[in-house]
């Protein structure tokens, strides 16, 4: 995997060197509330994650911008390798500062490019009106109300389904 970067943001390939700021991130209640992640996050937790990073279905970068790791970006593969979803978080200092923007359209860009995918697509909650900006921005659309569709710390969730095709 590869760093993906612009002027402003820097994507690093998660490793081992980032479990400190991967599980701060993750135990921040306002992300995850939003994360289908236990909470407390451990090491345990951690370690497991690492291991699923493994091979090329399953990509997870760190955001890093002026040296300091401040978020997580991830895309990952189905039964079909040309089919992506993924997901973000950004610490709560950093939201509204175009770093979920910037950092989604970088992974959209290698995912479309490099990866050859046909479909890139996104879950978000109806309530979360700054992802679901984040999306439009970048040129996702909306497809759809999925009812009862995705695994949160509070059960099956209703979703919207973003996706860009090519």
């Amino acid at each position: 995997m590869k760093i993906l970067e612009n002027k402003n943001i820097r994507l690093l390939p998660l490793t081992a060197d980032h479990e400190y700021d991967y599980i701060r991130l993750a135990n921040i209640p306002e992300i995850n509330q939003r994360l289908s992640k236990p909470f407390p996050y451990s090491d345990n937790h951690f370690n497991r994650q690492l291991d699923n990073v493994q091979g090329k279905e399953f990509y997870i970068w760190m955001i890093q911008r002026s040296g300091e790791i401040i978020g997580a970006i991830n895309s990952s593969t189905g039964k079909d390798p040309k089919l992506f979803q993924g997901g973000y978080w950004v610490e709560p200092a950093y939201w509204g500062k175009g770093v979920a923007s910037t950092s989604l359209a970088l992974v959209r860009d290698f995912l479309l490019g490099e990866c050859e995918a046909k479909r890139v697509q996104a879950v978000v909650e109806p309530d979360n009106k700054a992802s679901i900006r984040v999306l439009e921005k970048c040129g996702y659309e909306r497809e759809g109300l999925l009812r009862k569709f995705y695994p949160s710390s509070r059960g099956l969730i209703d979703v919207f389904m973003y996706a860009v095709v090519r």
